[in-house]
Order: C-alpha cells, then structure tokens, then sequence
C-alpha cells in the first residue's frame, strides 16, 4: 500500500506557513494547553466560552469565511509533563486524527501544532537521559500514517468489490523545530512505516490468507527489488526435518493438509562496508499461523485470536524491509522464520514425547501448547552454529560482538504482567552490553514501549532434567499465567536447548549475547471493538529499528 508523500514546511511563523498552504484540504491543529490553540485558531475561543468540554476530544471547526482555512481539525494530545506521560500521547492524538479526517473526507491535510514541546523534556524515563519528546514529529507522522493503513485482506477485498479506500494521500507538516536534514527525518518515517506495514500484512489476516506458504510468496514478492538482501526459502519437509526438528515435531499434524505445509524463510543483510560493522545481530520470529494448541488443545475459548500468533515473525520481516531500504554500514543482520501452523490430528506430537533438537538435546515434551518455543530454538541453534563459524573465519567483521534474538507473541504470562507493553530479557553478555536497555530507551522515545523483564538461576533450573532418559523439559502442564516466572522461564528453556548458555560470560574465549523479546502484549492492541478481533501493531520493527539502525 503507497505510502502518503509528505512535505516538511519549517517555519518559525506557523500562522504565515498556514495561508501560504491553502491547497491542503484540512488543517490538522495539535495542542496541549486550550489557550495556545485559542491565539492560533481565534474561532476556538467561541466554543470555549460556550463549552467547557471543547477541546476535550478532536473536533472539527468550518472557520466563518474561511479564516485561516477552510475546515480546521483542532486534536489535544493531552497533557504532557505528569509522572506518566511519554511521546505516545502524540502517536495516539495523529492516529485519531487521522481517523477523524478521513470520515469528513480530508485526503491531503496539512499538519501543524499550537505548541510544540520546547526540546528540553528530560522526564528520566530512561537510562541515557534522553530527551523524551525529541522524535515526536516522526511519532506524529507515523501515527499519521497508520490512521491511513489498510492490511492486505482489506485491500483484496476493496478490489474485488471495487469500493476505493479512504486514505490520505499527502501531509504537508509546518513545524519550528530545528531540524537539521529533513530528508534524512523522512526517510527514516518512511523506512519505518514500511516494515510495520509488511509485518501488517503478515500478522493481521487471517491463518488462510496468511498459510506458512502464503506468507513464504508474501515475502519474495515484497523483497523482489531489495539486492541488499538474500533471501532464501525452505519448503522441503524433509530438509526442515532434519534441520528443526523440534519445529517439525510441532508441524506434523498440519502435513495431512498440503495448503498448512510449513515454510522457513532466512534473510541474510551485510553491511556495504564490513570495516566499520559494529555489531553482529540474529533474530529469529515465531511464524505460527494458527495455534490450536495441539494435543493440549486450547478451550473454553482460548483458541480465539491465535491466527495472531505469527507476529512475532511478521515483525522481523517488518524490521528487514525497514533495514533493506535504510542500508546501514553499522550491522549485519541474519534473520530466519519459522513458519509453522500446530494443528491437531492423528499424527500430531504430544506430550511426554522425547524430541531430539538440533543442538544433540533431549527435549522431554511437556505441554504442546508451548509449541512457540519449540519451533525457534533450532533456528536459534543454527544461528549460534552461524556465529561461531564467523568468528572462526575470521573475517573483517568477525571481531564485532553478536547478539541474538527471539522475538515471538509467546506467553499469556507476558501479558498478565505488563498488560500491553513487550518484554525484553537478556543472558548475561547482553547485559553487559545493555541490550534491553538499549531497546527500552529506543521503545519509549519512538512510542514502541518494552518493559525490562530479568532472566535467574531459577528461569535455568526449572527446565532441568529429572530423570536419565531427558536433557531438558519444555514446560510443565500447566498455562504459563499459572506458572510462576511463567514468561521468563522458556528464554531459560531457549538459552539452554540451543547450547547457547555455553557461551555466557564464563566463556573466556566466546561470549554470544542473547535476548528474548515477548510481544504477546505488544503485537496487538489488548482491547477490540465489540466482539471482533484487536487491531496489530507491529510492535517492535519501530522499537528494534530505533535502537540498532539509528542509535538512541
């Protein structure tokens, strides 16, 4: 879906950018304090004096003879500077706004606040002391652009019917700030706002639209023109069984249907410039596309929504479309997807099963419900197996430190603790290298908020064997919101079942970073409308791209 084309209007006279803009077809007012917007809308003190709830909500203005413009849109962001607030109070004001435009019809609004933040907002949200309102006019045009976002399905269906979508088409957006490149400030809401789109696509419909199969074409013809990244896809059983396994164990019910047949699909991006390669990073997505639970069948309607659980991977095809057109000199990324749908059926695998993963372990099957787990690790494990072949080679990049990544919609558990926020966890040479740090920070300051969640010896000890025939335990028999440390305790699993946790900081020779990101919170709103399904976010291609594609 096109992207609306915007155009940065600086100006220190807002009032003279406005009448020299009036080919827009709305004007979009953001303000925080009732009497900025009255000195720049004067109309506004009318509704004021008459109603002391206006400005309260967006509303919309028709200006007596035109003044200023011919309809004004007037959008609170709400307060700023309370204990709690952070920049997604404009995310949350352009995305009403941009709804609200378009049901009055406005395709090409121009943009402007009555008082923007003054640049010295230091509300010690963050470890780096970042300024917590210095991106806010990319989070205004993200939220923008997101008001304007229609998912794949949605749009398949507008052609068929042949009914146009309402979208807005341009944004014209008067600001004061003194930016210092705003093509270089575009370019990255457009990179951006294009991976969240992609992972839109991947996460939102449903688990026919978006098969294992269907998601593995998505993705070529996405990647089609991206010669900074290869991509290959795996599609024969027989090499995913020998290669995952765990994951194939997962998938087996769904081969009775060729149309669920599993994909695992690998990205590989090299920096232009391999001197200057900083960091070494590997993310790995959970891609099941629909999640019955299998033999531990989800019921009493818990199966509900589990289309949803491919996000995890559809962020992380997100992040690399954002990366492809960004083409940083700073990292290299690997990326791998497992594409998978845990079915039910005659042959599908069941607790109590002994699984032998990639890594030589054991794996005792305790719950099949706990199926996100056990179709990364492989992937996990092969990447490790990636990282110490590059180290052993020896190459000009070598040297730079790597870090890996699952990033999945994994427990319920991650919602009953932080409700709607991602969580990031991290082994040891990860924390020392502030990785969850880094990601919180970049989080709060792009409007994709993580909460920092803690891996202990008891996230290790858990999983540990309790007799001779097993090397490790996937999950106990119960739902992780039943269980204590229930959305820490499968990274434990993770680290361990791929031979990961060889390589913490006791290694003196290879240290591997590792961080598990659960968007089970994250990935979706925690709230639909009425009995439908939650809108997807995309949650964390901003997050992620913030903090390892432009820094903090």
């Amino acid at each position: 879906m096109e992207l609306p084309s915007v155009q940065i209007l600086s100006s220190d006279n807002v009032l003279n950018s406005i009448q020299n803009n009036q080919d827009y077809d709305c004007l979009i007012v953001f303000f925080t304090e009732k009497e900025a917007l009255t000195k720049l809308v004067p109309t506004a003190q009318s509704y004021l004096d008459l109603d002391a709830t206006f400005g309260d909500e967006p509303q919309m203005l028709i200006p007596e003879g035109g003044k200023l413009f011919k309809r004004v849109l007037v959008v609170p962001t709400g307060s700023l500077y309370n204990d709690f607030d952070d920049v997604r109070r404009f995310k949350d004001a352009a995305f009403a706004a941009g709804k609200r435009a378009m049901k009055a019809g406005v395709s090409k609004p121009l943009v402007c606040f009555a008082d923007e933040p003054t640049g010295a907002e230091y509300m010690s949200w963050t470890h780096g002391e970042e300024n917590d309102y210095q991106h806010y006019l990319e989070v205004t045009l993200l939220g923008l652009m997101e008001s304007s976002f229609e998912p794949i399905d949605v749009r398949q269906h507008a052609e068929r019917t042949n009914k146009p979508l309402s979208v807005l088409s341009s944004i014209g957006l008067i600001t004061s700030a003194n930016l210092k490149d705003e093509s270089s400030l575009l370019k990255k809401v457009n990179a951006i706002e294009t991976g969240r789109r992609l992972a839109k696509d991947i996460g939102n419909p449903d688990p026919e639209v978006m098969s294992p199969i269907n998601i593995a074409k998505y993705i070529e013809e996405q990647f089609k023109g991206d010669e900074n990244i290869k991509l290959t896809i795996i599609e024969d059983i027989e090499v995913i069984k020998k290669e995952y396994p765990m994951a194939y164990a997962v998938t087996r019910a769904s081969l009775a249907v060729p149309r669920h047949h599993p994909r695992f699909v690998h990205f590989e991006y090299r920096s232009p410039d391999q001197s200057k390669v900083k960091e070494n990073l590997y993310f790995v997505g959970k891609g099941v596309t629909y999640d019955t639970g299998g033999a531990d069948i989800k019921c009493s309607g818990h199966m509900r929504d589990m289309s949803r659980d491919k996000c995890g991977a559809a962020a992380v095809a997100g992040f690399f479309k954002t990366l492809a057109l960004l083409s940083p000199d700073r990292v290299n990324v690997t990326g791998g997807l497992a594409l998978v749908r845990n079915s039910v059926g005659p042959d599908m695998y069941v607790s109590d099963e002994i699984i032998h993963a990639r890594s030589g372990m054991r794996v005792l099957v305790g719950n099949t419900d706990a199926e996100g787990r056990m179709v990364m690790t492989d992937l996990l494990c092969q990447f490790k197996e990636k990282v110490l072949a590059d180290k052993k080679a020896a190459g000009p990049s070598s040297g730079a430190p790597s870090f890996l990544f699952t990033c999945a919609t994994l427990t319920g558990h991650a919602i009953r603790a932080y409700k709607g926020y991602g969580i990031t966890l991290d082994n040891g040479f990860a924390r020392k290298n502030k990785i969850s740090k880094r990601i919180y920070d970049a989080g709060h300051i792009i409007a994709d908020p993580f909460e920092i969640s803690t891996l202990r010896r008891e996230d290790i000890e858990c999983v540990k064997p309790g007799r001779s025939s097993e090397d490790i335990i996937s999950a106990n028999d119960q739902p992780s919101t039943m269980t204590d440390r229930g959305h820490q305790y499968p990274a434990g699993f993770m680290l361990q079942a791929s031979g990961l946790d060889k390589y913490g900081l006791d290694n003196k020779e290879i240290a591997i970073g590792y961080t598990h990101l659960d968007v089970a919170g994250s990935a979706e709103l925690i709230s639909a409308e009425g009995w439908s399904l939650p809108r997807v976010t995309a949650s964390p291609v901003a997050a992620l791209s913030q903090a390892f594609l432009f820094g903090n």
